[in-house]
């Protein structure tokens, strides 16, 4: 198994980078190194994650590592060699990757389309790049792939003139669904949600709140994991909803950096305020000895804030686990809690005020910045109708779920 590990900034020869630059030294960033089963310093991993970190400044390769190390360890689990490409393309490793792990586990539901594609194209731009610095002899009898080319229609202004345009591609490419508005929309059924909330019942206490801050508030996935500890009070009774403001100000990463007003069941706002008060999140914190201008209220298991990455990766693991003990298919995303929040809360607008009004509501906690992305809620409420209770139905196993 390929494992990874963070490196420390280092300092080489200016030379090494531009000979005008003299013998001083100049000093660069540290990037994840891989390292094989056994130890051995995988070195074309290493110079392509340092070309992509120091060289083209790349802000985010969270996903280059998952692809990589993922074709790594393909690899090495079939003793195959990463330059050495047969004439018969079933027995490239690229094909291989892409046939015998990527689709496979697409079609297992272990991994979206759209993931495979991308981790796809992650290893395609290594051997391009491999190719260029010449780490790999690259002929008519030794390639990767194979480039292709194809049209695609035009529907800008001057598609009079030019009907199509070229574009260059690879016979590796994995094809995503085509997907509509009301595909787009993956919402929980009232089935769906019964077996999700069950489940999560035997959750830890972090996984629990941000999937009920999704699905109770409507946060996106990153705004769940900073949800701010300084926004959690000990909710009045007497109110069934509490009003809170995120945004940048207090920690919260919001799209666009916007500030926006969501709202907090005081169930909710009840077990996140005695989670922030708890020993068991306390002692988790004195784990920590960074200390955040803005503290999130979730802590992982060493005391720092949890992260996106790590929610998708528990996700991923809690779905597997629906799925095979309530015996379900349950082909759902994290967001997918988002969507569910939105449709019913809208179903529940829609009984008591006009569309343009809920709608407006609705943008507003949402957080969207384009309307049209608010109207496809309604669009599908169109096709799909909700059941007539939708927000108290989710209210009854929302508070089923809230029981300690």
């Amino acid at each position: 198994m390929v494992f990874v590990i963070n490196s420390d900034e280092f300092k080489i020869a200016s030379s090494c980078v531009s000979s005008r630059l003299g013998e001083s030294k100049i000093t660069l960033k540290g990037f994840p190194t891989f390292y094989s089963t056994h130890g051995k310093y995988i070195c074309p991993i290493n110079l392509w994650i340092n070309y992509l970190v120091n060289v083209k400044k790349s802000k985010n390769i969270n996903s280059n590592i998952r692809a990589i190390k993922r074709y790594w360890s393909f690899l090495e689990n079939n003793n195959l060699i990463w330059d050495d490409f047969p004439r018969d393309k079933s027995l490239k490793p690229t094909y291989r990757f892409r046939n015998d792990n990527l689709l496979k586990a697409v079609k297992k539901g272990e991994l979206c389309a759209s993931t495979a594609s991308n981790y796809m194209l992650h290893v395609i731009k290594f051997y391009e790049w491999a190719g260029h610095e010449q780490l790999i002899k690259i002929s008519e009898h030794s390639k990767p792939f194979e480039y292709e080319y194809v049209n695609i229609n035009n529907y800008g202004m001057m598609s009079h003139i030019n009907r199509f345009f070229v574009v260059r591609t690879t016979d590796l490419k994995i094809k995503t669904p085509n997907r509509g508005d009301k595909q787009s929309l993956n919402p929980l059924s009232e089935n769906e949600l019964s077996s999700f909330i069950k489940k999560l019942k035997k959750s830890n206490e972090e996984f629990k709140i941000h999937q009920l801050l999704q699905l109770q508030s409507g946060l996106r996935v990153s705004e769940a994991c900073t949800f701010p500890l300084s926004a959690v009070i000990p909710p009045p009774y007497e109110r069934k909803y509490l009003d809170v403001n995120i945004g940048p100000h207090n920690g919260v990463k919001t799209k666009y950096g916007k500030k926006r007003t969501i709202e907090v069941p005081s169930s909710l706002m009840h077990r996140m305020y005695l989670y922030s008060i708890s020993e068991y999140r306390l002692k988790k914190k004195d784990k920590d000895q960074v200390h955040l201008s803005s503290d999130p209220l979730l802590l992982n298991q060493s005391g720092r804030p949890i992260t996106t990455d790590g929610i998708q990766r528990h996700f991923h693991r809690f779905r597997i686990k629906l799925r095979n003990d309530e015996n379900i298919i349950f082909n759902h995303r994290t967001h997918d809690l988002r969507s569910t929040y939105a449709t019913f809360k809208l179903a529940s607008l829609l009984k008591y005020i006009e569309p343009s009004d809920a709608m407006t509501l609705l943008m507003g906690w949402l957080g969207h910045k384009d309307e049209k992305t608010t109207w496809k809620y309604l669009r599908y409420l169109n096709k799909d109708k909700i059941h007539q209770n939708a927000i108290s139905m989710l209210d009854s196993i929302m508070d089923d779920a809230l029981i300690c």
